[in-house]
């Protein structure tokens, strides 16, 4: 028995030493965990300052996109005005005329999330240059498109983009694939 108490006794300094060390190593993780968190809100507030710039840039390039669609003699049709009906704001409803508008949940903000919508979704259409996917042109529009909250945002894109095809700016082919409308091309309204 005497052995195995100089062996703990030999041993205790050793114990020391790794509990020392590891006390040391938790103070580093936790230093450092705080650093990652600060880096963490920086770049989150940095995300959604360039998330608003890319906002707004997008919705001027679909103000100019819908001005020149709207010049443009070879497409005639109504303006955003004259669709939306007299007495209404000049943007684009984001719902036909002929059916009833879906209740808002905030004074205005809704119908304001749907033109940021269909503005994203036409700015996508517009700039990637092929047909794409609703899953690519969810994750293009920075909506997650996998999972369970995937779900949503790609049925709001996808019914955004049957508007879209209503409306002759995009087409649909084959079905779930939309692409920009170009002059002259069938709006292919039968597949909505």
């Amino acid at each position: 028995m005497g052995a195995v108490g100089a062996d703990e006794a030999v041993a205790a300094p050793g114990l020391r030493i790794a509990v020392d060390f590891y006390a040391a190593k938790a103070e580093e993780l936790q230093l450092r965990q705080a650093a990652l968190e600060d880096e963490l809100a920086t770049l989150r507030s940095e995300l959604a300052r360039v998330s608003g710039t890319r906002d707004q840039l997008a919705d001027v390039l679909a103000e100019l996109l819908v001005g020149q669609s709207q010049e443009d003699p070879a497409e005639p049709g109504p303006t955003a005005a004259e669709e939306s009906g007299p007495g209404v704001a000049e943007e684009p409803s984001s719902v036909p005329p002929s059916e009833p508008a879906p209740p808002r949940r905030s004074a205005g903000r809704r119908g304001a999330q749907s033109g940021e919508v269909m503005q994203a979704v036409l700015m996508v259409l517009v700039t990637a240059g092929r047909p794409m996917r609703v899953r690519e042109i969810t994750e293009a529009i920075g909506r997650p498109a996998s999972g369970k909250e995937g779900r949503a945002p790609q049925e709001t894109t996808r019914s955004t983009c049957k508007r879209l095809v209503q409306q002759g700016k995009a087409v649909e082919g084959p079905v779930g694939v939309f692409a920009i409308a170009r002059s002259g091309e069938p709006s292919a309204e039968g597949a909505a």
